[in-house]
């Protein structure tokens, strides 16, 4: 019994008159991406944008400097740090994102572009305004006359003298 399973220990070991070849599994392909541009911007930079520009372009930092140099210096810092995350606000002059269709101005062509500092409107608050409010007598009693702040006056100084001016 002994001899029979040496035996058949060699019989194993014995190269088989058949060859079976396995094409090799295709080596992985590693794809080196190009390194991504450095940026100066610290990560409190990262995290505070408009602070970091404050910071950087303060006259104390950036000496004789123009103030639209070290502008543009930072938020192009802040373009390659942020990417796709910076304020619109922060967006440098010349972007991508500062061109827009303008219909109108294209002698009705549908696709033409408008590139350069978008126009920024003023959109009315929803904050309160504050309110100028005066008491003045008037025919036995009271009148209260309320305007804005700010608000230029409509009829500037006005004067009675004979009856009713209106």
């Amino acid at each position: 019994m002994i001899t029979a399973a040496f035996a058949l220990l060699l019989a194993m070991q014995q190269p088989a008159s058949s060859v079976v070849w396995e094409t090799p599994a295709p080596e992985p392909t590693v794809q080196i991406a190009a390194p991504a541009p450095q940026h100066s911007v610290p990560a409190w930079g990262v995290a505070d944008p408009f602070g970091y520009e404050r910071a950087r372009c303060s006259p104390l930092v950036r000496g004789d400097k123009p103030m639209a140099t070290c502008q543009a210096e930072v938020r192009g810092q802040l373009a390659l740090a942020l990417g796709d995350r910076l304020p619109e606000a922060l967006r440098p002059a010349g972007m991508a994102d500062d061109c827009e269709m303008t219909q109108a101005q294209s002698n009705g062509s549908a696709y033409a572009l408008q590139c350069g500092p978008r126009s920024r409107s003023t959109a009315a608050s929803s904050l309160p305004q504050e309110m100028d409010c005066r008491s003045r007598p008037e025919g036995g009693g009271f009148n209260s006359e309320c305007r804005p702040v700010n608000a230029p006056a409509s009829k500037g100084l006005l004067i009675k003298l004979w009856g009713d001016d209106d």
